[in-house]
Formats: C-alpha cells, sequence, structure tokens
C-alpha cells in the first residue's frame, strides 16, 4: 500500500495533523477492534489500521509530502496538437464542462485503443492455433505413413517380402492419406475411410495392427510423461503449501527484534529495489530488525545498516525456527473456534474463556483416536457441539504469533493439562478458563 492508501484508510486529508490522525485512528480502532466484533473478523482490518497509522505518523513527522496524485492542469503546454491548442487555449482557467469534455475525449481514445488491442490478440491467438494444428498434422501424417509401410512386410512368420506360400508378395502404394483439419485449420472427423478400395483385406488389417501397437506406445510414453509432471506439481504444491504467503502490515508487533532471513535477501540503501545494493546477505542469517515501514524493515546485518524487503524475513531467530521446524511466514491467525482436526461427535462442552491471551484447547484421547483442536481467542466464549464420545485428557495451550504450517505459537508457548481422563457423552459440560 502506498502512503495515500494509508491515509485513505485512516479517513483522513493528507494535510491532517499528527493529533487528527491520532484521533481518527482511536476512533477506528474502537470500531474495528476484535474484541469489539465478536461476530465478524476483523483482526486483519485493525492490524492494517496500526500499520497505516504508523505510517501517516511517520510521514507528518519526517515532513513528507504526498506526490502521488494532483489534479490535472489544462495550460498550452498540455496540449499536443495545432487544432487542441486553439481549442485549448484558455484551459489554465477551464470550467468543469470543458474538463469533464475532456476526459470524456481521452476515455473514449483508451476504449479504442483497448478494441484494437483486442483485435490484434484475436489475430495472434489464431495464427499460433493454425501453426500448431499444421504441426500436428504433419506429425499424424508421417506416423500413418510409416506404420503402413511396417504393415507391408508383416506376416504370420514375422516381417518378410514373400507370403505364407513362398511367393513374392506384391506391395501397393500408400494410400492417400486424408487430412483431419478443415480450411480454418481446426479439425474435423473424416468423411472417408484412410485407405484405398484398392488395397487388400490382409494389408488393411496388418496396417491396423501397426497402428494400434505404435498408437501404444505413443499412449504409454506420453502417460508417463505426464505421470511425472503431475507428481512434480503434487511436490511443488506440498512445498508450498507449508509457507504462507507474505500479507502486507501482518504482526507489526513482532518485527523490531531479531529476525532471520528466508531466501538470500539484498540489502538495500535505501527502500527501492532500484536503489545501490550494500551487500547480499544469506539464507538462515540472524539479522537486527530496527523499525517497519510499509513493506521495508530497516536493518542492520554485521554492522551495516540498511533496508531489506519484509516478504524474505521471518520471525524470531533462525535458531528457534529449526527447533521447532516452523520456517516462513505464520500465516493469518485462524478464527475463534475454528477446529484444527477431525471430531465428529455430538457432544457439547461449553468454554467460559477468561484467558487474556489467543489459545489452543487439544483433545488428546484415551480410546485411540486421532486428537483435534479448538483455537480461542482471549476472553471470548466458545459452544463445542461436535466432541466425540470417549474419555480424553485436555492440554492447553497459550502464547502469540500462531504458525500455520507448525501447529503452534512461536513466541511464549506455554503448554500445561488442564483435565485428564475426562468423560464425554451425549450431554453437556462447561469449562472455565482462568490465567
Amino acid at each position: 500500500m502506498s502512503l495515500i492508501d494509508d491515509y485513505q484508510l485512516l479517513e483522513i486529508s493528507t494535510t491532517a495533523s499528527e493529533q487528527e490522525a491520532k484521533t481518527a485512528f482511536r476512533r477506528l480502532a474502537r470500531r474495528y477492534h476484535p474484541d469489539k466484533n465478536p461476530d465478524k473478523d476483523t483482526t486483519e482490518l485493525f492490524q492494517r489500521l496500526q500499520a497505516a497509522y504508523e505510517n501517516v505518523t511517520n510521514a507528518i513527522r519526517q515532513g513528507a509530502q504526498v506526490n502521488d496524485w494532483k489534479p490535472f492542469t489544462f495550460t498550452k503546454e498540455n496540449t499536443q496538437s495545432s487544432a487542441a491548442k486553439n481549442r485549448y487555449t484558455h484551459f489554465s482557467s477551464a470550467t468543469d464542462k470543458e474538463q469533464e469534455a475532456f476526459i470524456k475525449e481521452r476515455q473514449r481514445a483508451y476504449e479504442a485503443m483497448k478494441r484494437n488491442n483486442a483485435h490484434h490478440d484475436k489475430v495472434r491467438d489464431d495464427a499460433i492455433k493454425a501453426a500448431r494444428n499444421t504441426l500436428n498434422e504433419k506429425r499424424v501424417k508421417a506416423l500413418y505413413e510409416e506404420a503402413f509401410k511396417a504393415s507391408k512386410d508383416f506376416n504370420a512368420h514375422g516381417y518378410s517380402d514373400t507370403d505364407d506360400t513362398g511367393r513374392k508378395e506384391k506391395h501397393t502404394d500408400i494410400p492417400p492419406y486424408q487430412s483431419f483439419m478443415d480450411d480454418e485449420g481446426d479439425y474435423t472427423q473424416p468423411t472417408r475411410p484412410y485407405h484405398s478400395e484398392a488395397v487388400s483385406q490382409p494389408i488393411r488389417l496388418n496396417a491396423a495392427k501397426a497402428a494400434f501397437r505404435a498408437a501404444t506406445y505413443i499412449a504409454f510414453f506420453a502417460a508417463g510423461i505426464y505421470s511425472t509432471l503431475y507428481w512434480q506439481s503434487s511436490q511443488q504444491e506440498t512445498a508450498e503449501s507449508k509457507t504462507a504467503t507474505y500479507i502486507t502490515g501482518l504482526y507489526p508487533q513482532f518485527r523490531v527484534g531479531i529476525n532471520y532471513t528466508l531466501a538470500d535477501t539484498p540489502l538495500y540503501a535505501e527502500p527501492d529495489v532500484s536503489s545501490a545494493i550494500l551487500q547480499t546477505i544469506p539464507t538462515q542469517s540472524d539479522l537486527q530488525s530496527i523499525k517497519l515501514q510499509g513493506n521495508w524493515l530497516t536493518v542492520r546485518y554485521n554492522g551495516i545498516n540498511g533496508w531489506v524487503q519484509a516478504k524474505n524475513i521471518g520471525f524470531g531467530s533462525v535458531e528457534q525456527a529449526r527447533q521447532t521446524g516452523c520456517f516462513g511466514q505464520p500465516g493469518i491467525a485462524p478464527q475463534h473456534g475454528k477446529l484444527i482436526g477431525q471430531a465428529d461427535g455430538n457432544s457439547r462442552l461449553r468454554i467460559l474463556n477468561q484467558l487474556p491471551e489467543h489459545s489452543m484447547l487439544t483433545f488428546e484421547s484415551y480410546d485411540g483416536k486421532a486428537p483435534f483442536s479448538i483455537y480461542l481467542y482471549r476472553k471470548q466464549a466458545y459452544a463445542a457441539n461436535y466432541i466425540p464420545r470417549g474419555s480424553y485428557r485436555l492440554v492447553l495451550e497459550t502464547g502469540s504469533l500462531y504458525h500455520h504450517a507448525c501447529n503452534q505459537f512461536l513466541f511464549n508457548d506455554t503448554t500445561k493439562v488442564i483435565l485428564d481422563k475426562v468423560d464425554f457423552a451425549s450431554t453437556e459440560q462447561t469449562l472455565t478458563l482462568t490465567p
């Protein structure tokens, strides 16, 4: 997001003072705080408000000027042709109607340009399609001729120039090949058989066998290629699913401090990819994060200060990531009451949650069932109506910054057993969680 987007998110003008920004942030924070919206998840919006307030406050304090947009001034220098100059000579004092007419004219020109581009794209796609169909036609024709030639020398004893009686077999020419494409380059069904009526029945049968054998080889080869590509794509999807993507403005409260690099990360002199690169920080290297500004972090590495892109930086130290196996971005926290795992039952549990931080309540079965967990927001009650009948041990895990791939909290993680060998049946029970 740009700075102008932050101003718009806080619903203030770009000339607002720091006190006005603070007042607007407090008003919006009270409206969109997660505790004020139990029936709606406003966590992401609230975090974006925090990031926007910090960026706007920094800009005001540093005396930054917002130049992302400015009104267009109709002057002689803005016109291109002599006719346009005559028409807009006095546009320095143009009226709203004249400005609106100019905008409509530019819009019509833009629409015409879009139509021309769409036409050019269609012509290009048609040309590519025709070229591909022609190439496929040549390949099929070559395969047909090869199969027919191979079938001429095939009999019950194998490939030979003689028939079963020892006589020299008379060969016929290759029957004409019929194209599968129409005049427009698209494939169609054939209107007549491949083979001429002059071809004898044994030759047609042998040609069919050879063609079937060649088609079978090609089919198996294509199936092998497809299986390999599918396996590679599934492996890539599995690897990608373990790491959540970077989200702008997420968890700014954990950005300052010790972090680590997720990949080889350039250290820029300014928060701009076109600026000079001071050095490249290797993968999984600890660095000191000083300040977050939009999608950039000011950091210190080996005694050098610079800027890095926040999407390449993980939370906490690399030693902690190796111990927990939690690499990459943590992702957005689960919704209140989200079931992590599988649970299919009809027992009911009312949870009166008074904990001051987010937590996760895990049910470990004594009956051999797979464990499952319930994610709870701080100081919010919840009713679970799907607990299967059986005996369980209830484990409470609390902390901050939940990591999706690891299913645990990264910081301040504490775990304790709150109930052991508790039985659930088709009745309602109540559990109170206190600090």
